[in-house]
């Protein structure tokens, strides 16, 4: 019988060790076994604005929130709101205001509001350039009679058009005309166009190589719409955010910690923009004004209202919109 118990008692310690070692080799295959990242897409203008989105990629920021994103390129944020209120993409930005509360209206989809750009005296975005050899006297006046190139947006129209009327400029006495990016340094060196209303990269090279100068040094947008002004912000449509919403909160953690790098970093955050720009445009990268983003969690809703209300006021946007409840952060989309 003695024998009988030691017997047994050996075959519970083999049956537990072989259990052990059978649940060592399933935890070490689990830790080995790369886990599955969600894909998402988001798409993004070729514009400064959008250096959160570049920022948070290269500096693994969506990867570490267990995200497997592809970015796609569009070459202004016009386009990338067209593909955004189509549902081709699902998130993107980053894209001024006056475009998304446009394309919202007219195509009567909700879009969420996720972290913002500023514009102040400190951290310029648009520039307005005239020609290098312009005279040292050359203001707003002498612009009458002139035709002006902006971004192909309606942002860029609206904003330049309430400038020249704060200014004393007849906007009937000046032609504006929409150019692609790329067309405009030639369009001003050639004297297709006699200024320019633009961002960056375009703005830092035109004035890097010579070719145009900034009218004033005042940031000028600020000035008439509040400082700081919310230039625009990066978009969710919220039919997939509502269902997604864990995929959601992981995309907007990465844009917050990516805020938060530029905003600390704002020279050092520069630098990722290399790798998405022209070769002819990386050397003017040093020379880019510092960037400025709030938090999702900083974000005021209101203040979102306020610009939508005071948008349809102008007749900027063609009706009322409501987006106060639309401006989300990690923390609200987890209630």
């Amino acid at each position: 019988m003695k024998n009988k118990n030691v017997w047994v008692a050996v075959g519970v310690v083999i049956i537990a060790v072989a259990g052990f070692l059978v649940f060592q080799n399933q935890k070490k295959s689990e830790e080995s076994t790369p886990k599955k990242l969600d894909d998402v897409t988001i798409g993004y203008s070729a514009l400064r604005i959008s250096l959160p989105i570049l920022v948070a990629q290269d500096k693994g920021y969506f990867a570490e929130q267990g995200l497997n994103v592809k970015l796609e390129r569009f070459d202004t944020a016009q386009p990338l709101m067209q593909s955004l209120i189509a549902g081709s993409i699902q998130i993107g930005g980053y894209t001024a205001l006056p475009i998304t509360y446009t394309a919202m209206l007219r195509g009567k989809t909700d879009l969420y509001f996720v972290t913002s750009m500023l514009e102040d005296q400190n951290h310029r975005i648009s520039s307005l350039i005239i020609p290098k050899d312009s005279p040292s006297t050359f203001n707003y006046s002498d612009l009458k009679g002139k035709k002006i190139g902006i971004l192909p947006t309606v942002a860029y129209k609206v904003w330049l058009e309430e400038l020249l009327k704060n200014k004393g400029v007849d906007l009937k006495s000046v032609e504006i005309t929409q150019l692609d990016p790329a067309m405009q340094a030639n369009a001003l060196q050639s004297g297709q166009v006699n200024a320019l209303f633009t961002n960056d990269p375009v703005a830092t090279t035109v004035i890097q190589k010579g070719v145009g100068k900034l009218l004033s040094n005042e940031v000028e947008i600020p000035k008439i719409f509040g400082e700081p002004f919310i230039f625009g912000s990066l978009n969710i449509r919220k039919d997939f955010a509502d269902a997604n919403p864990i995929i959601a909160k992981k995309v907007i953690v990465a844009l917050d910690k990516a805020v938060e790098y530029i905003n600390s970093n704002p020279a050092e955050a520069n630098q990722v923009l290399k790798n998405y720009l022209s070769e002819a445009q990386k050397p003017f990268v040093d020379f880019y004004p510092n960037a400025l983003y709030q938090k999702s969690t900083e974000a005021d809703p209101k203040i979102f209202q306020q610009i939508a209300d005071k948008s349809t006021q102008l007749g900027i946007i063609d009706g009322a919109l409501n987006v106060e409840n639309l401006v989300i952060s990690s923390e609200s989309l987890s209630k």
